[in-house]
Parts: structure tokens; C-alpha cells; sequence
């Protein structure tokens, strides 16, 4: 197979799966994974994908950030192992901030029957979730509503939010690296983000591992500004080892192992 119908296959599935790995690549197409990393990045070049820790994202013709849709089918069982040790984080009786996106989305659903907890969320996904259950206390925030994040935020959001002293957050983004901080390609959602984490006793940012070294326009905050990075980027990564000088991180993939001994 020549390197255009290579790169036309990569970006086929792309547009099918929303994510795809170096690895697996190179072993479905039999190349070496240099030959993949030298496709995938001239992909990038061309604004098609967006290139991710051990792999790629499709990123879309138009738009430099994805829509909640295709995160939604991104990374789904890694999310759901993270989604899994949150639940170990948060006390009966406490007051939980639930923030826009897919992984976070992911934590809600894991942790909406913890008994006495008053869940607040700008996440319209987050709301459409929960509001099924019956005897959740359960808050709407409110804002202007963006579609891409498919939630409430700006000014009017970080108004409100600053009435509460929230005993957990759980916080989404889309870069995390280790210099330039957490951040996301849109403003409104950074700034909301930024208010939340002011007013939240204990800070805990969730991310796959497709979103480390990664570096966008609007910064959240730094990696200190978290108590705790919970994600399936393994601990023997020299990325976790540098991230975990800083700030406290688990990994959901070490407490599988431990899990399985």
C-alpha cells in the first residue's frame, strides 16, 4: 500500500472511530511505527487529525476543537475506569461540582448515588443524566449555553458558582502539559473552569491520556492549582514520572493491576 492510500485509510478511521493508536496501526497495516508517526503527522499538518499522546484525534474540517459527539466515543472504557476511582474521592454528604465534558460525564454517572450528596453541574449532558434518577439533589447552573460543550458558561456561571463553597470538583480539559498548564481552545470555557476551581475545596482534574502534552490558547491554571490528576496514562510514562514531582496522580491502569493481584 503507497503512503496516499495509507494516509486515506487513517483518516477513514478517524472519521469512524474518532481516535485511532500508533500501534495498532502500524500492526493492522504491517509498517513500522515510524512510517505511522511520519503519516499521522503530516495529517496534522494538513489540519485533518489532531495528534495525541500514542496516536491521534480526528479533529474535523472546520473546527479546532471536537464536538462533545465524537468525544463521546473516544477513549470510552479508560473514562470509565477513571470515572470508577473517583467514586473512591468523594464522601457521603458532600458537595460536588460536575464540569463540561465526556470524562466528567463519565464520573457523574459513576457517582450520582453516593448517599446525602448535593450535585451542582453546568453540563446540560451531565443534567440529562442525572435528572433520571429519582431522590438526587441535583442543581442546574446557569449560563449562556455553548453547543460544542454542550453546557452553561461565561460571566453568568462564574457569578453564581461564587455563592457556593463546593467540597469536590470534577474538572475536564483539553491539554494537559507540564509547562504550559492546563488549558482549552476556547475562552468561555476556560474562564468558567477558572472560577469553579476558586471556589472548590479539593480540585480533581480527569483526562485520558490523549489529552497530555497537549497546549492550547486559554489557560485554566497550572498543574499545582489541582490536588489531583486522576488518569490512564501509565505510571511508568516519563511524563506521569515528571507530573507526579508536582502534584498527585493516579493512574487507573496501576489500580487494575492491583486489583488483579
Amino acid at each position: 500500500m503507497n503512503q496516499t492510500k495509507r494516509q486515506e485509510l487513517i483518516s477513514d478511521l478517524l472519521k469512524v472511530n474518532g481516535e485511532v493508536s500508533s500501534k495498532e496501526l502500524a500492526d493492522e497495516l504491517s509498517v513500522s511505527m515510524m512510517t505511522i508517526n511520519r503519516d499521522l503527522k503530516e495529517l496534522a499538518i494538513k489540519k485533518e487529525i489532531q495528534l495525541v499522546h500514542g496516536g491521534a484525534v480526528y479533529r474535523g474540517d472546520d473546527s479546532f476543537e471536537n464536538p462533545i459527539s465524537i468525544k463521546e466515543e473516544v477513549s470510552v472504557q479508560e473514562k470509565k475506569r477513571i470515572a470508577n476511582f473517583c467514586r473512591t474521592l468523594v464522601k457521603p454528604g458532600s458537595s460536588v461540582f460536575i464540569e463540561t465534558g465526556t470524562t466528567t460525564l463519565a464520573v457523574a454517572r459513576e457517582i450520582f448515588n453516593i448517599e446525602n450528596c448535593q450535585f451542582y453541574t453546568n453540563s446540560l449532558l451531565v443534567m440529562n443524566a442525572l435528572s433520571k434518577f429519582e431522590g438526587i439533589q441535583l442543581h442546574c447552573v446557569p449560563g449562556k449555553y455553548r453547543d460544542l460543550s454542550k453546557g452553561f458558561l461565561g460571566l453568568e456561571t462564574a457569578e453564581f458558582v461564587q455563592q457556593f463553597n463546593f467540597d469536590v470538583s470534577f474538572i475536564g480539559a483539553e491539554g494537559i502539559n507540564l509547562e504550559s498548564g492546563v488549558s482549552l481552545p476556547n475562552e468561555e470555557d476556560a474562564f468558567t473552569k477558572k472560577a469553579i476551581l476558586k471556589q472548590s475545596k479539593k480540585n480533581i482534574l480527569v483526562a485520558d491520556h490523549k489529552k497530555f502534552d497537549l497546549s492550547y490558547l486559554y489557560k485554566v491554571g497550572n498543574i499545582t492549582d489541582f490536588d489531583m490528576i486522576v488518569t490512564d496514562l501509565p505510571s511508568e510514562d516519563k511524563l506521569f514520572q515528571k507530573l507526579s514531582n508536582v502534584t498527585t496522580i493516579k493512574s487507573v491502569r496501576n489500580e487494575e493491576k492491583n486489583d488483579e493481584n
